[in-house]
């Protein structure tokens, strides 16, 4: 069997190198993309030059220019009007650096890809998924601007919408590709019983992870975790007072800080809640097998992620707390992708 195995690796060696040094840097792209957030940088780019971008202002007048361009949107008249070009200088290298690691993935994606379809390296499903993952690559690009778009004009935050499908199209993208690669080195786990409510299982953990990712986009536009910083009461009360205080019932689920924050905090209840009883099954049912291991793993990874949400909103989201915290949100990702795959595959 271990034979077996190095024979199937050495047989994907490259494709697994690059479609982890992708995953990589896919995950470095989402990190700086919420220190940029986190920081308030997104908006100081104001323009979108997909090829002259890569290249940062030369000399004071390209600077004086580009400082000059986010003095005409309402963020920095608003909120920055006493910003000196030393301060502009931070906030734009925090966007200039996403915006060319952005480009830099799409690089690290795009080369491999075209030379491993042309030696004929994927089987159509394979080639499918990857192109498919390559148009929302494309797409989010396009993305990403129309979201910066929406701040440029009308108040001093881009749109909580549009930041929470910049936010979700990079997590599909990685799920795509993890999928990938888990299933390109598939070799060891056989399926020992005809059981679908595991596979049920395992994907309703991942679709609710997911979820709450993206509900956690609306929590940062909206700006929803610099308030009601109580746990576990909100304003006194667990469930509290104001959550349909919009007309249209449904918006506050999208635009009442209080409504998003509420829901982001049940929802990761939830989502504990479903986690550990799926180990208590597994432990009762298939103690010592890998989806047994697989689910501690990401019970524990979410209690730890729980726990730091709380510190999170009790400390009034201090950067470096928040960015910890959307970096266990990529852990977990990563695990019930992981955990998903086990549960359909045993």
């Amino acid at each position: 069997m271990y034979v077996k195995i190095l024979n199937k690796y050495n047989e994907h060696y490259y494709i697994n190198i690059w479609i982890s040094c992708v995953i990589s840097s896919l995950i470095l792209l989402i990190l700086i993309g919420g220190l940029t957030r986190l920081t308030d940088s997104g908006l100081s780019i104001t323009e979108w030059k997909p090829i002259s971008g890569f290249l940062l202002p030369f000399g004071r007048d390209a600077w004086e220019l580009e400082f000059l361009k986010y003095k005409g949107i309402p963020e920095f008249t608003i909120v920055n009007s006493t910003m000196e070009l030393a301060d502009f200088k931070i906030i734009y290298m925090w966007e200039w650096g996403h915006r060319f690691l952005a480009r830099l993935v799409g690089f690290i994606f795009l080369f491999p890809f075209i030379y491993f379809a042309i030696k004929r390296k994927f089987n159509y499903k394979q080639l499918l998924s990857l192109s498919f993952a390559l148009f929302l690559g494309i797409l989010q690009a396009f993305v990403g601007w129309y979201m910066v778009q929406s701040g440029l004009t009308q108040g001093v935050d881009v749109s909580q919408y549009r930041l929470a499908l910049h936010l979700a199209i990079p997590f599909l993208i990685m799920g795509i590709l993890i999928f990938f690669i888990l299933h390109l080195n598939d070799v060891s786990i056989k399926k020992q019983s005809n059981q679908r409510h595991l596979k049920l299982i395992g994907f309703l953990i991942l679709i609710l992870i997911y979820l709450q990712i993206i509900l956690g986009a609306f929590v940062s536009g909206l700006k929803a975790g610099l308030s009601y910083n109580t746990w576990p009461l909100m304003s006194g009360k667990f469930i509290p007072n104001g959550l349909f205080i919009i007309e249209k019932w449904y918006l506050n689920f999208f635009e009442n800080p209080l409504t998003v924050q509420f829901d982001h905090r049940m929802l990761a209840y939830g989502i504990f809640f479903i986690v550990f009883l799926n180990w208590c099954y597994l432990f009762l049912r298939y103690r010592r097998t890998i989806i047994e291991r697989s689910a501690l793993l990401l019970l524990s990874f979410i209690t730890l992620q729980v726990i730091i949400g709380v510190f999170v909103l009790l400390f009034n989201v201090p950067i470096m707390l928040a960015s910890l915290h959307q970096c266990g949100a990529i852990i977990i990702f990563i695990i019930s992708l992981r955990h998903a795959y086990l549960m359909s595959s045993y």
